[in-house]
C-alpha cells in the first residue's frame, strides 16, 4: 500500500515550540505526519475530509480529532468496521482523551499520537493515504468541483441521500447510474435516469471508463474517470499569528519561519519584522519579487506593512489583518480566468477581436477553435496577458490580470507552435539548461535536477532523457517544449496549435497529456485545428471570422448547437456565412451564454461597462532579477554544448578557414610580392580577398545563430532572460573562432607566400585579421536580428556584403566614391583592415616614405639631382632600393651602365703655309690625314648619337615605366601604402560596437513583452 500525500507547506516552522503530531503509517509501512492544530480533524472517504484514506473498512465520515482546552480527544462517528484506540473499540460517538503514544486504528491504517512531537517534518494539511493509482471520479459544475475515490466494487450514484455518491443537481435522477468494477477500471451503467449519460457527444447505456475520459450529465454536469497519481501536490494554508514575534522569516528553505515549497520562491525570499510597534516586509533580493497589493517592492529597501495590505510571493497570496495574523492562501491549481467585453483593434483600425466574454474555472482544459483569420492566436495572446487586448478585462481569480501582470507573470506558462528547445542539445539537456535560466539561482544542482527528473515522469520522458531532441517524435518534441515550461510549476497554462502537424496517435497522446495536466491542478487553454478528440477538453471555444465569438461550451453540446454530425462541420457551417456577427448574436442569445458566461461572472461583481472601455498600459512585466554574467555564463555553456553535439556543423565551421585560407597555394605565386618577380596588382588584390574572406566567413557562420532560435528567444525574455546576456553569450563562442580563424588565415599566409616580417608586422596582421573576422561575425549577428525568418538571412547577408566589396577603396578608388560613398566606406570593415594588410605586408612603405612620392607630380620633375638622391623609390634609385612589388621587371641594364663616351673632337686643321714653298706633298697629307679624321669624327659621333640615344631612351623608359608603375597604385591606394594601424584597428573597434548596438536595437523589437 502506498501514502498518497496531498502537502501543503505555506506552513510555519516551530522550532522553538512543540506541535502534536499524528504518525500515519500504512500497511505496507509507508509514514506520513501530520500536524495538528486547533481546528477539527476529520478521518475518512469523504473527499473534504482532512485526511483521506482510501480502503476496504473505512467509512465516509470514519472518526474526528477534536481539539480542547486540555489536550486532543478522538470521536468514533458512526463507522461500519469501528476505531480502535490501543486494541480497543470506541463506542461511537463518545469522546475519549488522547495520551501520549496512544495508537488507533483505522482499516488498515495505524496512527500514533505525539503530543511532543515537533513539526519539522509534519504535513499541516489534508492528507490522502490510500493505494496507489486510486480511481477518482470528478465531478464538476460550471460552480464546483469535488473529487470521490471509488473504493467499493459497485457504487451507486444518484440524489439518494443512501447513494455511494450524492449529487443534488437538478439534471441528476435519484438512482441515476451505477459504477461497477471492471478489471483494473470501473463500468458506468445509466439506471434508466431522465437525462441520460452522454459520452463524445452521443447517448450511451454503459460504458468501460480509460483515464481521462468525460461523461456529461444534461448541459452542465461533467464527470471525469481519474487515476490519483502516486504523488499528488494540492496545497492548503493556515493563519499564521503573529504576536508574541519580534521576525518571520519567509522562503524555500525549510528553516524559514514560512516555508513555501514552490520553484519560483528563492530559498530565502523576504522577511517580516517588528519595529517600534510597526511591522515591515523587506524583500531579500529575490529572483522573482515580493509584492504588496500588487506593487513589487525594491530589494533590501523595508516598507511597513499596512493593515489589509495583500502580499504576494509566487502562487502565494496573504492578507495582513488587524489582529497580526497573516491569512495565507496558495492559489497554485487554483486559478480561474475571466475575461469581460475583450476587444482587439489594430493601429490601422482592423478588428481582431469583437466583445469577447469568456470564464473558465480551475482545472479546466478548453480549446480555442476557428478557421483561418478568427482571431485564435490574437485571442490566447490577450488571455495571457502577452499581447493585451484594447478594451475589456482579463481577471484571474478576481484581479485585472494587465494591471497586476507582473504580479502573476510566473503563475503563466506559454508553449508557441514552434519549439522552444534546442535540438541539438538531449532531453535532460535542455530542461536544465531551462532550468538553470528559470530557477532562482540559490537552487542546487541536486534540488535542479529532481525539478528535471520530476517533469521527465510526469511527461514520461524518462527513458528519452539522454536522446537528443533532434531524434525525437514530433509529440515528444512538444512534450519536451511542454517540460520547459513545467519547471516553474505554473498554474495558468497557454498552448498555441500544441498539436499541429501531429498523427492523429500521436496527437490523440498529446490531448491525454494536456487532459492529466488540467486535472492535476492548471487551467488549460489550447489553440487547435484537430478537432478528433476535442471531447477531452472541458469547454470550446469556437471563433468566427474576424474575432466574432459563435460558441463556448461543452464539446458534446456543441454538435447539437450547430446541427451538424461531425466537428469538422462545424468549420464550413461558420465559413459559409457571410456575416459572421449573425453567429455572436446568436450565441449570446442561447442559454449555454447564460450558463458558461452570465452565470459564471455575476459573482464577479465587475462594473460591466468599465471593462468596455480602453485599456490602460499593461503593468510592466517584472523580470527576475539574476546576475547577467549569470546568464550569460548559462547561455555560454548551452551554445557550447549545442557546438559540441552538433558534429557536422562543428567540423564544417572548424574546416571551413583552412579550406579558403589553402586557396593561397593555387592563387598566388610565392614571389608575389618581391620586387624582381611579383606583380603589384596581385598584390593589392591578395591583400583586398583576405579580408573580404574574413569578413564573408564571419558573417556566414552567424547569419542565422540568433533567427534560428527566435521562438526560444521570445519565450525566454519573458521569464527574464536579458537582453544582452543573450547577445554577448554568441559573442563568446565568436571570440574564439575568430581567434582560430585568423591564426589559419595567418599561418596560410606565411606557408604559401614568402614573408619577412618582424613581430610586430604579425602581431599587427593576426589582430587586424582577428577584428575583420569577428567583425564579420558580429555583421552577421546583425543581419539575424534584422532578418524576420532564417530565409531571408542569407539575402540581407548578401546586401550587408556588397558593400564591403564596393566601398572598400580597392575596387573604386576612394577619391571616386563621391561624398555618400566615403560616408558608407568610413563604416565598412573592409576598408580599414584593408589597408592595415597592406602597410603590415610592408610592400608600399618606402613608396609612402620617399619625399619624391609626397610631391605633386609636376614638382617631381623639376627636383634636382641632390633631392633625386634621396629619392629610394624615384629616379635611378627606384630599381636598387625601392621594394615595390614587380618594380624590376622594368629594369634595363642601361639603367647601370655610363653615359656612352663622347669621341673626341679631331682638333684644329694643319695651319695654312706662309709660303708657296710650304704648299708641298707633307702639308697636302697633313690636310688629307685631318680630312680624314673629321670624317672619322663624324662617323664616330653619328654612333654615339645613336648609341647616347638608344641608352637615354632605355634609361628613361625603364625609371618612367617603374615610375609609372608605383604611380598608378599610388594615385588609386596610396592611403593604405602606410597605414595608421593602430587608429585603424581602433575604427574596426568602433565599427564592431555601432553594428552591436544595432544588434541590441533590433532584437529588442523582436521582444514580445
Amino acid at each position: 500500500m502506498t501514502i498518497l500525500v496531498t502537502k501543503w507547506k505555506w506552513g510555519f516552522s516551530t522550532r522553538d515550540m512543540a506541535v502534536p503530531i499524528l504518525s500515519l503509517l500504512g500497511a505496507d509501512g509507508s509514514r506520513q505526519q501530520i500536524q495538528l492544530g486547533r481546528d477539527r480533524l476529520i478521518i475518512g472517504t469523504d473527499p473534504q475530509s482532512q485526511v483521506i484514506l482510501v480502503g476496504e473498512g473505512i467509512s465516509r465520515h470514519h472518526a474526528l480529532i477534536l481539539a480542547t482546552e486540555t489536550g486532543y480527544q478522538v470521536v468514533d462517528l458512526g463507522s461500519a468496521s469501528g476505531t480502535f484506540l490501543n486494541g480497543t473499540k470506541l463506542q461511537p460517538r463518545t469522546p475519549v482523551v488522547l495520551k501520549a503514544g496512544d495508537r488507533l486504528k483505522i482499516g488498515d491504517f495505524e496512527a500514533i499520537f505525539d503530543p511532543d512531537g515537533r513539526a519539522t517534518t509534519a504535513l499541516p494539511g489534508t492528507v490522502v493515504m490510500g493505494a496507489a493509482s486510486t480511481p477518482i471520479l470528478q465531478v464538476a459544475t460550471p460552480h464546483w468541483l469535488q473529487e470521490f475515490p471509488l473504493l467499493k466494487e459497485e457504487l451507486i450514484l444518484g440524489r439518494d441521500p443512501k447513494a455511494d455518491i450524492i449529487l443534488d443537481h437538478p439534471f441528476v435522477s435519484f438512482h441515476h447510474a451505477k459504477l461497477v468494477r471492471s478489471g483494473d477500471h470501473y463500468k458506468i451503467i445509466d439506471l434508466g435516469s431522465k437525462n441520460g449519460l452522454h459520452w463524445r457527444g452521443t447517448t450511451i447505456s454503459e460504458h468501460i471508463l480509460a483515464p481521462g475520459d468525460v461523461i456529461h450529465v444534461g448541459e452542465s454536469l461533467r464527470l471525469t474517470y481519474l487515476l490519483m497519481p502516486a504523488t499528488q501536490v494540492v496545497e492548503q494554508t493556515r493563519p499564521l499569528q503573529l504576536r508574541d514575534r519580534q521576525q518571520v522569516r519567509i522562503g524555500r528553505d525549510p528553516s524559514n519561519d514560512m516555508v513555501l515549497d514552490h520553484p519560483v520562491v528563492s530559498r530565502f525570499h523576504a522577511r517580516l519584522y517588528l519595529q517600534e510597534g510597526q511591522w515591515y516586509l523587506v524583500d531579500l533580493e529575490s529572483a522573482n519579487g515580493t509584492f504588496v497589493n500588487n506593487r513589487r517592492l525594491e530589494p533590501r529597501k523595508p516598507v511597513v506593512l499596512p493593515t489589509g495590505a495583500l502580499v504576494r510571493i509566487g502562487p502565494y497570496s496573504s492578507v495582513f489583518t488587524p489582529d497580526e495574523t497573516i491569512v495565507p492562501h496558495n492559489d497554485s491549481g487554483n486559478l480561474r480566468l475571466d475575461a469581460i467585453h475583450l476587444s482587439k483593434t489594430t493601429a490601422k483600425g482592423a478588428k481582431l477581436l469583437q466583445d469577447i466574454s469568456l470564464s473558465i474555472l480551475p482545472r479546466e482544459f478548453v480549446a480555442i477553435v476557428g478557421g483561418s483569420g478568427a482571431g485564435k492566436s490574437t485571442l490566447l495572446d490577450a488571455l495571457s496577458g502577452f499581447r493585451p487586448a484594447t478594451r475589456g478585462t482579463v481577471l484571474v481569480n478576481g484581479y485585472d490580470l494587465y494591471r497586476s501582470f507582473g504580479t502573476y507573470r510566473t503563475q503563466i506558462g506559454y508553449v508557441p507552435q514552434d519549439d522552444i528547445i534546442h535540438r541539438e542539445l538531449t532531453v535532460a539537456q535542455a530542461l536544465d539548461y531551462a532550468a538553470r535560466l528559470r530557477l532562482p539561482a540559490d537552487f542546487t544542482d541536486q534540488e535542479r535536477q529532481e525539478q528535471v527528473n520530476q517533469v521527465l515522469a510526469e511527461l514520461e520522458l524518462t527513458a528519452q532523457r539522454h536522446v537528443l531532441v533532434k531524434e525525437l517524435s514530433g509529440g515528444q518534441r512538444k512534450r519536451v517544449s511542454i517540460g520547459v515550461e513545467l519547471l516553474t510549476r505554473p498554474s495558468l497554462f497557454f498552448l498555441d496549435e500544441a498539436t499541429s502537424g501531429l498523427d492523429p496517435g500521436t496527437e490523440t497522446q498529446m490531448m491525454r497529456l494536456l487532459r492529466q495536466l488540467a486535472d492535476q491542478g492548471r487551467t488549460i487553454l489550447l489553440i487547435t485545428h484537430a478537432t478528433k478528440n476535442v471531447m477531452l477538453c472541458d469547454l470550446v471555444v469556437f471563433l468566427a471570422r474576424g474575432g466574432h465569438l459563435a460558441y463556448f461550451g461543452p464539446p458534446d453540446q456543441a454538435l447539437s448547437y450547430f446541427d451538424v454530425q461531425d466537428f469538422d462541420e462545424i468549420y464550413l457551417k461558420i465559413e459559409s456565412e457571410p456575416n459572421p456577427a449573425l453567429w455572436q448574436q446568436r450565441y449570446c442569445q442561447s442559454h449555454l451564454y447564460q450558463t458558461y458566461v452570465v452565470e459564471r461572472q455575476r459573482p464577479l461583481n465587475v462594473d460591466t461597462e468599465a471593462t468596455r472601455q480602453v485599456q490602460p498600459q499593461r503593468q510592466k512585466a517584472t523580470i527576475p532579477r539574476v546576475a547577467p554574467w549569470r546568464q550569460w555564463w548559462i547561455l555560454i555553456q548551452r551554445n557550447l554544448a549545442i557546438l559540441r553535439q552538433d558534429r557536422a556543423a562543428l567540423i564544417l565551421m572548424l574546416s571551413l578557414a583552412p579550406i579558403l585560407a589553402a586557396l593561397d597555394f593555387v592563387l598566388w605565386k610565392p614571389t608575389i610580392l618581391d620586387p624582381d618577380q611579383g606583380d603589384a596588382g596581385q598584390a593589392f588584390t591578395m591583400a583586398f580577398v583576405t579580408v573580404l574572406i574574413a569578413v564573408m566567413v564571419g558573417s556566414l557562420a552567424t547569419m542565422r545563430e540568433i533567427v534560428k532560435e527566435l521562438e526560444i528567444y521570445r519565450r525566454e525574455r519573458m521569464v527574464g532572460l536579458g537582453l544582452w546576456p543573450y547577445i554577448f553569450s554568441k559573442l563568446g563562442p565568436a571570440v574564439v573562432l575568430a581567434l582560430y580563424q585568423a591564426a589559419i588565415f595567418l599561418g596560410m599566409k606565411f606557408l604559401a607566400i614568402h614573408l619577412s616580417l618582424g613581430i610586430g608586422a604579425i602581431a599587427g596582421l593576426y589582430l587586424t585579421l582577428f577584428l575583420v573576422t569577428f567583425g564579420g561575425m558580429v555583421m552577421g549577428l546583425l543581419v539575424s536580428a534584422l532578418s524576420p525568418t532564417q530565409t531571408v538571412a542569407p539575402l540581407l547577408t548578401i546586401l550587408f556584403l556588397v558593400p564591403q566589396i564596393t566601398f572598400a577603396g580597392a575596387i573604386i578608388p576612394l577619391k571616386d566614391l563621391g561624398p555618400v560613398g566615403n560616408w558608407i566606406s568610413d563604416v565598412t570593415l573592409t576598408r580599414w583592415s584593408y589597408a592595415n594588410v597592406v602597410s603590415l605586408l610592408g610592400f608600399g612603405q618606402d613608396v609612402a616614405q620617399d619625399p619624391c612620392w609626397q610631391q605633386p607630380k609636376s614638382l617631381r620633375e623639376k627636383l634636382s639631382p641632390e633631392a633625386l638622391a634621396q629619392c629610394p623609390c624615384f629616379g635611378e634609385n627606384l630599381f636598387r632600393r625601392c621594394r615595390f612589388p614587380g618594380v624590376r621587371k622594368e629594369y634595363h641594364p642601361a639603367v647601370d651602365e655610363p653615359e656612352p663616351p663622347q669621341p673626341a673632337e679631331p682638333g684644329d686643321p694643319p695651319a695654312l703655309p706662309k709660303s708657296v714653298l710650304e704648299f708641298n706633298q707633307a702639308y697636302r697629307d697633313r690636310v688629307e690625314a685631318y680630312n680624314q679624321q673629321v670624317k672619322d669624327y663624324q662617323r664616330a659621333m653619328d654612333r654615339w648619337q645613336d648609341q647616347f640615344a638608344l641608352w637615354k631612351e632605355q634609361r628613361g623608359r625603364a625609371i618612367a615605366s617603374g615610375e609609372a608603375l608605383i604611380d598608378r597604385f599610388w594615385s588609386l591606394q596610396g592611403q593604405t601604402f602606410n597605414a595608421n594601424v593602430t587608429a585603424n584597428q581602433l575604427r574596426l573597434g568602433g565599427i564592431i560596437a555601432l553594428m552591436l548596438g544595432l544588434v541590441g536595437v533590433f532584437q529588442k523589437r523582436k521582444d514580445v513583452l
